[in-house]
């Protein structure tokens, strides 16, 4: 069976994200205009509310993307923990069927659905942010659901079931990558650093 590294490596890359460096600015008001303006004036005003528009929702955007990487680092040493028990009977470290099955039966699969529980009652406000947590949802799900079928394939030794679980966990490691780079995309367009 194949180690669930990329896994791993997701924990290592959200134990290293590191807060922003830049605070989220507030935005100040212009003072109202008690004349009437002109047209001018009123360009020039439209002009100033877009831009404080644009200005919030980067402002919005950045702090959502520092608060959900903060939740997402409070969940890690979990998930870090679960898929350490995994790799400790499997690929190098297997040693046999009842091992593996008891294993995930009794540890990783009630430890694994716990953490998708917490992991899907992260809910953020931002519809990006929001996109950006389905796709971890996703491959939590997914890789719950092949540990799953390995019970399964093991109680009735069916070689093509544990293909199936197997597939399920190259399919998470797929949506982990896609959620990985979107993290990459969101950190470098708001300036939060990921060390």
């Amino acid at each position: 069976m194949k180690r669930l590294s990329l896994f791993l490596s997701l924990v290592a890359f959200v134990f290293l994200v590191g807060c922003s460096d830049s605070d989220a600015k507030q935005e100040t008001k212009e003072p109202v205009v008690t004349e009437e303006p002109t047209s001018t004036d009123k360009k020039s005003e439209t002009e100033t509310n877009t831009e404080i528009e644009v200005s919030t929702e980067e402002s919005d955007l950045t702090q959502e993307f520092t608060n959900y990487i903060d939740e997402i680092i409070l969940l890690a040493p979990e998930e870090d923990r679960i898929i350490g028990l995994y790799d400790s009977v499997t690929g190098l470290n297997y040693t046999n069927d009842e091992v593996l099955y008891y294993t995930l039966l009794d540890d990783v699969i009630p430890s694994y659905r716990q953490f998708t529980v917490e992991i899907e009652s992260i809910m953020p406000k931002n519809q990006r942010i929001r996109d950006l947590h389905e796709l971890y949802i996703e491959a939590a799900n997914t890789q719950y659901n092949a540990f799953t079928l390995m019970i399964s394939a093991i109680e009735n030794q069916d070689m093509d079931t544990m293909t199936q679980a197997n597939q399920g966990l190259d399919q998470a490691r797929s949506l982990l990558r896609d959620w990985l780079y979107e993290v990459e995309a969101i950190s470098t367009e708001t300036g939060v650093r990921i060390q």
